[in-house]
């Protein structure tokens, strides 16, 4: 009981930590974000609507094998939706004969999907734009298909240069992982991987605001404190992110 205790207690991002450290791994401040993305599934505060994702996949583990392994090899070339769809550009929607991104959110979606009003004030170009969205695609590439211009970089959820304030409506994000789940709940998202859930009213911000909300304390804490505990600088990785050798 104590020990269901304490891992309810601590939690996934105690869970990450003790991973990375008996790897001898310093997650440093992405660690942060990453953990606090982790629920436990038996925990009564986890959001089902976050949790894990269905099977895209049209068969079963054991149907694939009866098919692609049944004796016990399976061809490198083997013709089948992951295989085979990976060497394609546009991957698993056109090897069923779609297009790229079709029911991924990055490409057109079902045709009878509700669609949402977006109203976005884009402070970068000051202008303000409106655009219909359907229910089953991303934000962000919608817009440009409807020849609006709105700042982005990955375009995966990854980094924050699309963030946004959400003023008015509910956008779904579940893979915004360059968005932490308390900056999710404070109305930041990201529009190259969100879905309108509601008529939207957003609100572009500049990068290093999210970035320093999410992890500008522990650094003012802890990264210029040469005294602080686990702290430990890095400076070949510093280097490398400036693409400095």
């Amino acid at each position: 009981m104590a020990e269901r205790e304490e891992k309810k207690k601590s939690g996934g991002a105690q869970m990450l930590q003790n991973v990375a450290d008996s790897a001898g791994v310093s997650l440093g401040p992405i660690g942060l974000t990453i953990g606090s993305d982790l629920k436990d599934s038996s925990d009564e505060s986890y959001d089902e609507e976050s949790g894990p994702m269905e099977s895209i996949a049209s068969v079963s583990t054991e149907e694939w094998r009866q098919k692609y392994e049944a004796d016990g090899t399976v061809d490198l070339w083997v013709k089948e939706e992951f295989n085979a769809a990976s060497r394609l550009i546009g991957g698993r929607a056109v090897h069923f004969g779609g297009e790229a991104g079709q029911f991924s959110g990055e490409g057109r979606g079902k045709s009878d999907a509700p669609r949402h009003k977006v109203k976005i004030f884009n402070k970068f170009l000051d202008q303000e734009v409106d655009v219909e969205v359907p229910e089953d695609r991303y934000v962000l590439w919608e817009a440009e298909d409807q020849g609006l211009i709105l700042p982005y970089a990955c375009r995966m959820g990854c980094c924050t240069a699309c963030a946004v304030k959400v003023k008015e409506g509910d956008m779904y994000q579940p893979q915004g992982l360059g968005v932490s789940n308390p900056l999710k709940q404070m109305g930041y998202a990201l529009m190259c991987i969100g879905y309108p859930r509601s008529d939207l009213v957003l609100e572009t911000v500049e990068e290093d605001e999210v970035y320093d909300l999410q992890f500008g304390q522990y650094f003012e804490e802890r990264a210029t404190d040469p005294n602080a505990e686990s702290i430990e600088r890095d400076d070949f990785a510093i280097e490398l992110a400036l693409l400095d050798e």
